[in-house]
């Protein structure tokens, strides 16, 4: 079966967690409406090969963290680093730069950490400028608990979900 493919958008850097998330680049801005993108082609042992897209966080105007249906572990992840990816040709023509996602809208999920622990529900979200923070309740407590590019992990709608990287011993304060 022949695939309509845009160009080459970018490349495959690494895995990231053990769930099989990915960190790939982009040969230019970051294209628009990528979150909403439903499947993106990848290049295998010379033919593309299309994967759906569970979800994808912008870590910076030229990488994303995305997750790809059917690559569930740390070692499925590494074997994608290094391969080159490519959008379906009608989602091309899509050029800009794509905000970060809306962390304000995230009242009511249920964070999770690096360990895929539930820690509690979003109750509110503050935005200090280079120090944003969830506040979550967590044992009967409030905890700010702070987020970044460097700790989010991804942000699932469907399921009102946020995973995240908590620093050791912020719970226990």
């Amino acid at each position: 079966m022949e695939f309509k493919t845009s160009k080459p958008l970018g490349q495959i850097l690494k895995a990231h967690g053990k769930q099989g998330e990915l960190i790939i680049s982009f040969t230019s801005e970051y294209p628009q409406d990528f979150h909403h993108m439903e499947s993106i082609f990848i290049e295998i042992d010379g033919g593309v090969v299309p994967f759906f897209l569970t979800h994808v966080i912008n870590k910076t105007p030229t990488t994303a963290i995305i997750k790809l249906e059917d690559i569930d572990t740390l070692d499925e992840a590494q074997r994608m680093s290094g391969l080159t990816w490519y959008l379906p040709a009608d989602a091309t023509g899509k050029a800009g730069n794509e905000a970060s996602p809306d962390l304000s809208q995230l009242e009511g999920y249920t964070l999770i950490d690096q360990n895929d622990g539930p820690i509690g529900l979003v109750e509110n979200y503050t935005d200090i400028p280079s120090n944003a923070l969830l506040q979550v309740r967590y044992k009967q407590n409030l905890v700010d608990i702070p987020v970044n590019e460097q700790t989010l992990y991804y942000i699932d709608p469907e399921k009102q979900v946020i995973k995240i990287e908590i620093p050791e011993g912020l719970l226990e304060l």
